[in-house]
């Protein structure tokens, strides 16, 4: 069993930098080898149980991946569109059960954290929770009848339209570290051209950085230039789009700005080889209503804004 965790970077990991430095520290260091009780301290397997919450956004956010993952495959594979009524009812279902177990398997929740589901709302009995699941079920038709209405949906459905990646993982090396890749969609037009597409289920101008670091890995990865590389932002609330074409500029910026964040994340490291981080004290809480508000940690830290 490692003593500390494998070092990489992800955007994920740089918010919750900015958001809240014990956060950080929580999530990424205290939490290691707490899926081990035989061998992880109370508080490691405490911190590791609370990393895993998950809340009903992204919840949301994950099922509607999944659905946009299984037309495309399906799609790809055997050329079936599935029906709308077909998906929502599907994705319905997961919600409900998701839900349903977060009420019901605590324990078994307790004893594999990982592999089950534990929304935050729930665990917290959070005041939020009817809001949030009227929301949901506000936005669950609208995802699905939008994928259909998208111009990249439209693309697939075209003979010169090829599928090169769906969901899949791999990693790229920026200043000598790790940066996890995961495109939602990426294919390749009959002209060439390679359209990078990340599905949003929340509110628009939600772009973000890490799709130029995406640009980058296609540049590198299948030898392509970078004016045949398209990044594509659907809304699926909302129907609405967002195109790019990166230029080495933006590529540029956006790798300057990584390796900014990994020195300040490497400068709270006392052993940078081993990723052996400072003591839990050097790691400054942040508080704030908002952040403290859905922190999966606030059971224990007692820095928490009220």
């Amino acid at each position: 069993m490692a003593m500390y965790p494998s070092w990489s970077y992800s955007q994920s990991r740089a918010q919750t930098f900015d958001e809240c430095l014990r956060k950080y520290y929580y999530h990424y260091y205290g939490s290691h080898n707490g899926w081990n009780p035989t061998q992880g301290s109370e508080e490691q397997v405490t911190l590791y149980r609370l990393k895993q919450l998950s809340n009903l956004y992204i919840l949301f956010g994950n099922i509607t991946h999944q659905m946009c993952e299984s037309v495309i495959r399906g799609w790809m594979e055997k050329g079936a569109v599935p029906r709308p009524a077909y998906l929502e009812t599907a994705m319905k279902n997961m919600l409900n059960d998701s839900y349903k177990e977060s009420l019901q398997q605590r324990e078994l929740w307790q004893q594999d954290p990982k592999n089950r589901i534990m929304l935050a709302e729930i665990y917290y009995d959070d005041e939020v929770l009817p809001e949030r699941i009227t929301r949901i079920k506000e936005r669950q038709h609208a995802v699905v009848h939008n994928l259909y209405r998208t111009a990249v949906w439209r693309e697939l459905q075209q003979a010169e339209a090829r599928i090169v990646e769906v969901e899949k993982w791999d990693t790229m090396l920026l200043h000598e570290t790790k940066v996890y890749v995961k495109m939602d969609l990426l294919y390749r037009r009959g002209n060439g051209d390679m359209v990078i597409v990340d599905w949003k289920t929340g509110k628009e101008g939600d772009f973000s950085d890490q799709l130029f670091l995406y640009a980058s890995y296609v540049q590198e990865h299948y030898q392509l230039p970078l004016d045949k590389i398209e990044v594509r932002v659907e809304y699926l609330m909302t129907g609405e789009h967002e195109v790019y074409r990166p230029t080495q500029e933006d590529i540029d910026k956006v790798v300057a700005n990584v390796g900014r964040y990994i020195e300040e994340m490497k400068s709270c490291l006392d052993d940078d080889y081993y990723n052996r981080p400072k003591p839990e004290s050097f790691f400054t809480p942040m508080p704030s209503r908002r952040a403290c508000g859905g922190c999966n940690f606030r059971e224990v830290c007692k820095y928490r804004a009220v």
